[in-house]
């Protein structure tokens, strides 16, 4: 017999006399999870709240549901600190319906790629929408204003004087249907919330049918990267690699079009784990590139649809497209005969369909009605949660009628090399998805759906818990670095580097690097050690930039970059001649020698060569040196184009933004001395002050502080004092 839950609740003034209905978990347990909605969300989905709150609650978690008519994101915060207070436990948060959106300024360095002036551009293009305003509670940010356009979204800038990295205090999602999509957005709300709350009747259900895809262009196409994403994938999911078919691993080169093939596999009800590795947009995600011509037909196919499209996209309205074609004719030594389908509206239908099933876009999954079954899916492209728009590919996967329970996906655009999958097999533990984005979380990174959202672990265990209850218990998470399972030691060592305020774990770290039998927990080591900037990150980044594992070489190459210790040279020289198989590692050692003395690499060069024996090596080394000599000149001429008085203020600004990517660790007194320089533009040293900051990893980055804070207590202007003050917090973390 099902006990009665009573529902305690209280109200609170709200500004313009609204109310706030607060309704506490009716049972006692370990840690506490809180559901936000707006007042009018909650009226019209009241039964099928009530049944997530229960299945939440019985599932583990006491639940809170918070509802108002919050007119501000800062209400919704203060109501969600409120509880927090009461319920230091609070592990989660989930933001349903119509919640303010904060979109924040002055903090693209928390993102992953996201670069874009924010004095030239819109506030809507240049900020970046973000649940980190929410969760994070570290962060202090300061109003800015309301949107005229769309009252629900709201600006705000990261102050200086605020922690310049993210720690979320605990995991958000939101749930926000895409208003594009038609129909009843309550009535869609409340079948979702009651599909959550249904599933959490399966306790058995074990993480062991996944789903991973690379689309065209995705990391320069490289099959190494491919192929060795299998094996993280054999540590992140053990139980899907068994007798039987329980992990693929596809790429679109298999099909064109592959995306009717996806759909078969997205329908799957068995499957679990679903990763879209591609490029997207808001509404879009690219599957395919374009067919490889393998024959004439195809290549003549090709042929004439580019020189089509050139004709009518160079066209202007009203025109005729007589002119283009005649000049194209001539151009490319084609006939008249050629272009005898130009004003042929079956071509075009045919050539608009070929491009189409290179892509899906929302209205292939609305006019299909399709069902997507995977319990999780993550997109790990640009702008695939884009959930501040009217409608965004994220949100049209958790409302269909299918079983799909958490989407993940971005905001922005985002890096491709980074880590997409960086402890995704804690999921294989039991661990809830929200815990495992909360570790993970960038700046545009968002879940969408039921975060508390867990499978059966693969032997019982208490770890998604203690990520709460046991944070700051060191020997336990040192009693677990020797765990049987990649994810846990890697879990294990974040938690550890996180209570390591005095910084004297990179020995221990360096040890785990160089003893792990995981390829994971390799990169995480390197990636903790990246935090500490002394020589044990040096003497990993020796070893790790030609790892086994292409990911740990991949980033390894980056960090090099940014760590500017010319004791690496010869170790990033030996990858690159070595290892030229790895396409996307070449990018990054590429531009890590470009930021490295030229005589010293040039010397590195022949010192390697001295000692092996290759085929052709004279014309190797000379294509070699050639892609060093170019690096060196774009970046010579970039930073003369920066120091140069004579040269426009919007010129020297476009180069010191690059720095931001290329930090010259060998140019830093010439920055230095351009800031100080007060003949200098106020808005060049603020910008260069800035680009100060991206040395977050450089060994030069202790002289940076100690010459910023030399000069941050003379009399400067008001915004060449705060970016100061921004960049010595950024550097100090």
């Amino acid at each position: 017999m099902m006990k009665k839950l009573i529902y305690l609740s209280f109200l609170l003034p709200l500004a313009g006399n609204a109310q706030i209905t607060v309704i506490k978990p009716s049972a006692k347990q370990a840690t506490a999870f809180a559901i936000v909605t707006d007042n009018q969300t909650y009226a019209n989905t009241k039964e099928a709240m009530h049944l997530y709150k229960d299945a939440v609650q019985a599932d583990g978690l006491a639940t809170y549901l918070i509802h108002g008519d919050f007119q501000t994101p800062d209400q919704v915060k203060d109501e969600i600190i409120k509880v927090y207070k009461e319920c230091p436990s609070l592990e989660g948060v989930v933001l349903v319906g119509d919640i303010p959106i904060a979109l924040v300024r002055n903090a693209q360095h928390m993102t992953t790629a996201f670069k874009m002036n924010e004095k030239s551009f819109p506030w809507p293009e240049s900020s970046v929408p973000t649940d980190r305003f929410y969760d994070d509670l570290h962060l202090k940010f300061e109003y800015l204003k309301q949107d005229s356009v769309n009252p629900q979204h709201h600006y705000y800038k990261l102050t200086e004087d605020s922690p310049q990295h993210l720690n979320p205090t605990f995991y958000s999602a939101r749930i926000k249907y895409p208003e594009k999509k038609g129909g009843d957005k309550y009535q869609a709300i409340a079948a979702y919330l009651k599909k959550a709350a249904a599933a959490k009747a399966d306790k058995s259900n074990k993480l062991d049918q996944v789903f991973s895809f690379n689309g065209g262009s995705y990391n320069s196409d490289c099959l190494i990267v491919w192929m060795d994403d299998e094996k993280a994938y054999m540590e992140n999911f053990p139980l899907a690699f068994g007798r039987e078919m329980g992990f693929k691993h596809w790429n679109f080169r298999m099909r064109h079009p592959m995306k009717y093939y996806l759909f078969d596999e997205l329908q799957r009800t068995n499957l679990d784990v679903f990763m879209f590795h591609e490029h997207g947009m808001p509404t879009g995600q690219l599957i395919n590139d374009e067919l490889a011509c393998t024959s004439l037909e195809d290549r003549y196919k090709m042929l004439k649809s580019t020189l089509y499209n050139a004709v009518v996209g160079h066209t202007k309205e009203g025109e005729s497209t007589d002119k283009r074609r005649i000049q194209m004719q001539e151009k490319r030594h084609v006939t008249e005969t050629f272009f005898k389908d130009l004003d042929n509206p079956e071509w075009w239908a045919a050539d608009s369909t070929h491009y189409a099933d290179e892509r899906i876009v929302t209205e292939d999954l609305m006019k299909r009605n399709l069902k997507t079954n995977a319990k999780f899916i993550m997109f790990d492209a640009c702008y695939n949660g884009s959930f501040h728009e009217e409608d965004y590919i994220a949100g049209q996967y958790i409302f269909n009628d299918g079983q799909t329970l958490v989407a993940q996906g971005n905001t922005r655009n985002v890096l491709q090399d980074r880590w997409t999958i960086e402890m995704i097999g804690l999921m294989s533990h039991g661990v809830r998805a929200g815990q495992y984005n909360r570790i993970i979380a960038s700046l545009e990174g968002h879940l969408f759906g039921d975060p508390t959202l867990r499978f059966a672990p693969i032997e019982a265990n208490t770890w998604s818990v203690d990520m709460t209850l046991r944070k700051n218990d060191k020997a336990y998470w040192e009693g677990l670095l020797n765990s049987k399972y990649a994810d846990i030691q890697s879990l294990a060592m974040r938690m550890l580097a996180d209570l390591d305020t005095d910084k004297k774990m990179s020995a221990k770290f360096l040890e785990m690097y160089r003893t792990t039998p995981f390829n994971t927990t390799r990169m995480e080591a390197v990636k903790l050690l990246s935090r500490y900037k002394d020589g044990s990150f040096t003497e990993v980044l020796k070893e790790s930039v030609n790892d086994a594992y292409e990911l740990t070489a991949r980033l390894s190459a980056n960090y090099v970059a940014f760590n500017g210790d010319e004791s690496l040279i010869p170790y990033v020289v030996e990858g690159m001649i070595e290892h030229n198989e790895r396409l996307r590692v070449q990018m990054g050692i590429q531009k890590a020698l470009s930021l490295f003395p030229k005589d010293k690499v040039l010397k590195a060069v022949d010192d390697f060569y001295a000692k092996v024996d290759r085929v052709n090596e004279e014309d190797e080394k000379a294509r070699v040196l050639r892609g060093l000599n170019n690096g060196y000149k774009n970046d010579a001429k970039n930073h003369t184009l920066a120091m140069d008085k004579n040269a426009t203020e919007n010129k020297r600004i476009m180069a010191i933004r690059t720095v931001r990517n290329y930090t010259a660790h060998v140019n830093v007194d010439d920055y230095l001395n351009l800031i100080r320089d007060e003949a200098n533009p106020l808005e060049v040293r603020v910008v260069m002050t800035e680009a100060l900051g991206w040395f977050t990893q450089s060994v030069k980055s202790p002289y940076i502080v100690s010459e910023l804070k030399k000069y941050q207590n003379a009399s400067l202007p008001e915004d060449l004092r705060l970016e100061i003050e921004q960049t010595i917090n950024r550097l100090t973390f």
